[in-house]
């Protein structure tokens, strides 16, 4: 195993139970060349019969990089991206989530921009891969399971302006961050958050200063089952999202209460808009039109943002 101070980039992958869909992701991290140094995998384990560690000791044997295994059961996303930190060893830790499979050069596209711009995150796009074979009948393009802003190579992400398409949130799923100066605190994500926590933290690393960038090269491509194509069930996700974004905006600023007024005001004026424009546009006469619908539901989810969304069961 490499000494820790030989290794430039660990990369981070949450896990539960979705074991096959793991092993998507490992295969597609042993196909990254980087030409930066060594690098690491860290699988951090958050089920309590410890399911991924079988996986790991198998394919550990048909790899030479290394892959370390963390576990903790405390429930909660936050608590397992904290223990995945804690036990890498890079000067930059890379997130991908465990359906997510990293394209040839992801982690050397990662890197490159980080040294090129001297920014502290940088971030990729996600394109789905549906298990079905095709994107849903409500969204033929897939639009709403991409991720993309479409920015220019090392293009700054500002969060709160406009620097990025309406109802694309960021996300760690195809991340890397500067641990000097973003992961300081080896506990960075908020336990406290039931979902969001990343966002929380997004906003925190920029109030402090911390610049994004885009990295349009860094991708990953993201399986989606059957049953997350399911309209509501995107247009919740839509407004839990929603939600991280108002809950993060109030509790990070410096001035909550103005920013409770402004998250307010942007969540009204997004339902009326949205609203008047369903009924006015006819969108109700057609499932398939759903534009004025999912922004019906981004403005209902600041609105409520106290209530958070938690665990959206796919079946609902």
């Amino acid at each position: 195993m490499e000494p820790a101070n030989k290794i430039e980039a660990s990369i981070v992958i949450p896990s539960y139970d979705r074991m096959a869909l793991l092993e998507r992701t490992l295969r597609g991290c042993f196909g990254q060349t980087f030409s930066s140094g060594a690098f690491e995998i860290v699988i951090a384990d958050n089920h309590p019969q410890q399911l991924a560690r079988a996986v790991v000791e198998r394919l550990q044997l048909e790899t030479p990089i290394p892959i370390l295994y963390t576990s903790n059961v405390a429930h909660g996303i936050a608590a397992i991206r904290n223990a995945g930190v804690k036990a890498a060893r890079g000067r930059f830790i890379a997130f991908v989530d465990d359906d997510e499979e990293p394209q040839p050069g992801w982690l050397e596209a990662l890197h490159s921009s980080l040294e090129r711009t001297g920014a502290d995150a940088a971030f990729g796009p996600k394109f789905p891969v549906f298990e079905s074979g095709h994107a849903p009948d409500w969204d033929p393009e897939g639009w709403y399971y991409t991720c993309d802003f479409r920015l220019p190579r090392d293009g700054e992400i500002i969060l709160f302006g406009r620097r990025r398409p309406r109802g694309k949130g960021l996300g760690t799923g195809n991340s890397m961050f500067r641990v000097e100066t973003c992961f300081a605190d080896r506990e960075p994500f908020n336990v406290k958050m039931v979902n969001g926590e990343d966002t929380e933290l997004f906003f925190r690393l920029l109030h402090g200063g911390a610049r994004f960038v885009w990295t349009p090269e860094a991708i990953v491509r993201e399986f989606i089952e059957t049953s997350r194509t399911d309209f509501n069930y995107m247009r919740r996700r839509l407004m839990r999202s929603s939600q991280h974004y108002a809950i993060s905006r109030v509790t990070t600023s410096k001035n909550p209460g103005v920013s409770r007024i402004k998250v307010a005001i942007l969540g009204l004026g997004q339902v009326i808009v949205h609203g008047v424009l369903f009924i006015l546009t006819g969108e109700f006469l057609d499932p398939k039109r759903v534009a004025n619908r999912m922004g019906i539901a981004k403005g209902w989810g600041k609105l409520t943002y106290r209530h958070q969304i938690g665990f959206i069961n796919n079946t609902a």
